[in-house]
């Protein structure tokens, strides 16, 4: 189980520590400011008097070494593929900078896409972006399922996805926020996955945590840009896990649909295999914060999994 850790302070001492143990030398910290949107960890932003001038740290709990996994990732991905993500300045766990996990990484400049409120034309050029960017990164293949940088010892994607589910499932959360007949419904579901995600592709790399949260938006030359994509959960997966995931947050995804289908095709069936990966996500999102909307949907996720013709 993740702890939450969102309110966490960070003193100027504390941050050119931080800095000077990257920079290797006297930083003076002009200004520390706490950024939206963190949910499970304390994120500033980074004001300094030596180039590059900003940066961005993240603070948690020391239990677990809980950046160890994200560092690893965004290096993997600005080694091996085109995804705009940040670079890792610094990762530290040892509890001599400051009393929390850290991790300080680069500055990217822009807003995150989640404080925008588009039109339906600027939206569809964003959502176009980011269709060629997981378009590009759907052609990494591996030849295990699971994390980048060990092989979990599933055979198949389904065995992987049913390990997950089962997992969310017994946590005690999960049982004290959902009521007795739909963790019914939910164990059914689980029971049926082998069977309907029987067939996936090759391993296939995926960020994993795609939605508006964590995208990062500039305007420039007149368009906005994705600048960025933050807090990967990197994993070789089957990409409809992607695709789904993206769709639990934002389902006016046409522009997005039409550009990846240039880059990769979507199969038959994707509209049922889909409610299986957002059963998970709902799952997670329940243990985690246990929020109305999210007990509904999982929920209504599982009914619906429940009324499918089998095949």
């Amino acid at each position: 189980m993740i702890d939450l850790h969102p309110d966490l302070e960070l003193t100027p001492e504390e941050a050119e520590r931080i800095l000077e143990a990257w920079l290797g030398g006297p930083v003076r910290c002009s200004e520390i400011r706490r950024l939206q949107g963190g949910l499970v960890n304390s994120v500033f932003r980074l004001e300094f008097d030596r180039s590059p001038h900003r940066a961005v740290v993240k603070l948690h709990g020391r239990e677990g070494d809980p950046f160890s996994e994200e560092a690893r990732a965004l290096e993997y991905l600005r080694a091996r593929t085109a995804c705009p993500v940040p670079d890792v300045h610094l990762h530290d766990n040892s509890g001599r900078l400051v009393a929390h996990a850290c991790l300080l990484l680069e500055y990217i400049p822009g807003v995150c896409l989640e404080t925008l409120d588009l039109g339906a034309t600027e939206r569809a050029d964003v959502d176009t972006q980011l269709a060629d960017i997981l378009g590009d990164l759907h052609t990494h293949t591996g030849t295990n399922w699971g994390r980048v940088d060990v092989d979990e010892g599933y055979s198949t994607w389904s065995d992987l996805v049913v390990a997950r589910l089962v997992d969310v499932r017994a946590r005690p959360a999960v049982a004290e926020r959902l009521a007795p007949e739909v963790l019914t419904r939910v164990d059914d579901a689980i029971g049926l996955t082998p069977t309907v995600l029987r067939g996936s592709g090759p391993p296939t790399l995926v960020h994993g945590d795609v939605w508006d949260g964590n995208v990062m938006v500039r305007h420039e030359d007149g368009r906005l840009r994705v600048a960025g994509l933050l807090d990967p959960d990197l994993r070789f997966a089957d990409p409809e896990l992607e695709l789904a995931y993206l769709e639990v947050f934002d389902t006016r995804r046409e522009a997005f649909f039409d550009a990846y289908a240039q880059h990769h095709e979507v199969h038959a069936g994707y509209e049922r295999r889909r409610l299986f990966y957002w059963l998970h996500t709902a799952l997670v999102h329940v243990a985690l914060f246990g929020d109305e909307f999210f007990c509904e949907f999982t929920a209504r996720t599982a009914e619906q999994i429940g009324e499918l013709a089998p095949t």
